[in-house]
């Protein structure tokens, strides 16, 4: 597999802080691959790096073969990186269904100009309805879409925000840490969720996640940051059994 994601030499300094030191690793397309390390060792600093949220002070990153830092976070999401973040942000009035049909891009309804002329957008927005339908019904949450988004339940709402970027026609899906929160059957079904999209919508998945004993059934390749750096990389089983990962954790807790 080519890589769909190159991180190549990124350091990313706060203050007197270094977050990122010299980083570089590569997502494989049509992969799952893992990210992992102690609290505070530069997971979520990367990821604002890849989709634009954060300039890096050196280094830089490629996404489908175009260098990509530098994009503010909308021309990231428009080159096909969706993201997730810790803290879900669905819009809790709005029903599952319209939460989800505002992840496409470029929708004619948007348009100042075209707004009032309802004939003008009506079929677009009909079939991104039925394509929420769709989606949803492909792993039984067709039930959801008339439910409000704040009466979800914590699993729901993550196997939602997960969903949003196949709307917004991703190739490649970052999860900040996915299960958090969650009950471990709830976890273990959201990865099963993940393993389906990808395999029905040829996705690319980068996985923060601390829960690593869910995370390494699902995954092809682990990456593990510990204090900014990059620490340790490999299958899950090559990581599991790596001395200077054990230590870090150990370190960590």
């Amino acid at each position: 597999m080519d890589p769909i994601l190159k991180v190549q030499n990124v350091s990313k300094r706060f203050g007197g802080v270094e977050a990122l030191k010299d980083v570089s690793l590569e997502v494989k397309r049509g992969s799952v691959t893992g990210l992992i390390g102690p609290n505070g060792s530069g997971k979520s600093t990367l990821f604002n790096v890849i989709t634009g949220f954060y300039k890096p002070d050196f280094g830089s990153v490629y996404f489908d073969g175009k260098r990509i830092d530098g994009l503010n976070p909308d021309e990231v999401y428009n080159m096909g990186i969706a993201r997730t973040f810790q803290t879900p942000r669905l819009f809790g009035p709005l029903t599952t269904l319209e939460n989800m049909m505002l992840s496409p891009k470029g929708q004619r309804g948007e348009s100042l100009l075209r707004a009032p002329l309802r004939k003008t957008w009506l079929n677009e927005e009909m079939q991104i309805a039925n394509e929420v339908k769709s989606l949803l019904k492909g792993f039984d949450m067709d039930g959801l879409y008339k439910m409000l988004a704040s009466d979800l339940s914590g699993g729901h709402v993550k196997m939602v925000e997960t969903s949003k970027g196949i709307l917004g026609r991703a190739k490649l899906i970052l999860l900040d840490e996915p299960t958090a929160g969650v009950h471990y059957a709830v976890g273990k079904n959201l990865f099963e969720y993940i393993n389906y999209l990808r395999k029905t919508y040829n996705l690319t998945f980068f996985i923060i996640e601390h829960r690593i004993d869910l995370l390494f059934d699902y995954v092809d390749y682990v990456y593990v940051l510990h204090m900014g750096r990059l620490l340790s990389e490999g299958t899950p089983e090559e990581v599991a059994s790596d001395p200077k990962v054990i230590e870090a954790y150990i370190g960590g807790a």
